[in-house]
């Protein structure tokens, strides 16, 4: 038996009295010698098979046709920023006949465009979102190519359909308390297309019960840096989110009690963070959110019982915190900022510093300091606000124009997503 035989039982027997199996990946000294997705893919499915441990990556510029599936009880370890997820260049092909719902096939005009194994994406014009469809190729027969997903929807050459090698760095679907920690991504935003944000971004999970991600740098993602999808007990700690095509960080549809905290995130082109739908029970605080193209914070449609606390919030294109105008049943209550720096916004467009708007209850604004940029109110109140709590909010320079309430006025507006 070889000394690495020999190391890897001595592992498993561990694993099996209670300890927990570790595997390191990259340099040829190491377990699994490579600087692919497959090599890491290779490691963290030997570790969860053992029933948990870690995966820890050297240093070095890992290449990915498709994303590292996160498992269950593993816990995904680089070296730092010297440990790169690089994504490779996009290949697209245009689907050449009806792919129904629920089906695996999959035909394109130029089949000799993908390898087995690629991550791909599959969309058209009528089916997008949640509708889109992210999977691996996993077998060919002749011209058809088959992945490991039922399509998520209806998809036709009427439609444009494509099928596009995009897919998340790092994904995590239907695990419970996976991790990730210490690496860096480099979505290669240039030879890439735009992923949308239900089905993708630098990091993402989908289902998923007490994920964390930890002390991450994500840069140059067509799309999202971070977006999570009804998940339960997300942690976002100590990241670094950058110059990515879509939102910073996007907690998504359904998702309830994440903790975000100690992030950096700057000059993604949509919002900082984009609450999205239905996003309850959750604490973002001591984060820096800067010259993003949208929103620093966006709240809307459902987004209830959140605390939003010393953040510092400057400098982005739209408001600095901006409540989506939505309708009563709709509407993002019980929200609380506190404690935070919001520091002349609007550096594109945007109402004001803040904007509390739609049929919203439970709103309280508490102990801010407000930074108005030039010809910009600190805070704007619409018609329909209802039961918004001020105290304590300091606004320089104070005087006309500090506050806009437009209370008492006629509250006939469209509700918004």
């Amino acid at each position: 038996m070889t000394e690495r035989n020999t190391k890897e039982v001595v592992d498993m027997n561990a694993n099996r009295f209670g300890g927990a199996l570790r595997l390191t990946v990259g340099a040829p000294s190491c377990d699994v010698p490579g600087f692919t997705n497959v090599q890491v893919q290779c490691a963290i499915d030997r570790v969860a098979s053992a029933g948990g441990g870690e995966v820890e990556l050297a240093p070095g510029v890992y290449s990915l046709a498709d994303s590292v599936h996160l498992r269950s009880g593993v816990t995904l370890r680089g070296a730092g920023e010297k440990t790169i997820l690089r994504k490779n260049p996009v290949k697209t092909a245009n689907v050449v006949c009806f792919l129904g719902f629920g089906h695996d096939d999959i035909l394109v005009d130029n089949p000799d465009a993908f390898a087995m194994g690629d991550g791909v994406y599959i969309w058209d014009a009528a089916a997008w979102g949640f509708y889109a469809t992210v999977g691996t190729l996993i077998s060919r027969r002749g011209d058809t190519w088959f992945y490991d997903q039922r399509h998520s929807g209806d998809y036709t050459p009427r439609d444009r359909a494509v099928v596009q090698t995009l897919f998340s760095a790092v994904s995590a679907r239907d695990v419970t308390g996976a991790a990730v920690e210490a690496l860096a991504i480099d979505g290669n935003a240039a030879e890439n297309l735009p992923l949308n944000g239900c089905r993708g971004g630098g990091v993402f999970a989908h289902r998923c019960r007490e994920v964390a991600f930890r002390d991450l740098i994500i840069r140059d993602f067509h799309g999202e840096g971070i977006s999570f999808q009804t998940c339960d007990d997300a942690e976002i700690g100590g990241c670094r989110i950058e110059r990515c095509r879509g939102s910073g960080i996007h907690p998504g549809s359904g998702s309830n009690r994440f903790h975000i905290h100690h992030c950096t995130v700057r000059e993604n082109t949509g919002c900082g963070l984009f609450y999205c739908l239905r996003v309850r029970d959750s604490v973002l605080e001591d984060c820096l959110f800067e010259a993003n193209g949208q929103h620093g914070v966006s709240i809307g449609t459902r987004d209830t019982g959140h605390v939003n606390r010393r953040l510092t919030i400057r400098g982005n294109g739209g408001a600095g915190v901006y409540l989506r105008r939505c309708s009563r049943p709709d509407g993002p209550h019980n929200n609380l900022v506190e404690a935070c720096a919001i520091e002349e916004n609007c550096a594109a467009d945007g109402e004001a510093e803040v904007v509390v708007q739609g049929a919203t209850a439970g709103t309280r604004l508490i102990g801010n300091s407000i930074r108005r940029r030039p010809g910009k109110p600190g805070i704007v109140i619409n018609p329909e606000i209802e039961e918004l709590e001020l105290s304590g909010n300091r606004i320089a320079p104070a005087g006309d124009g500090a506050i806009v309430d437009r209370r008492g006025q006629p509250a006939d507006f469209e509700p918004t997503f």
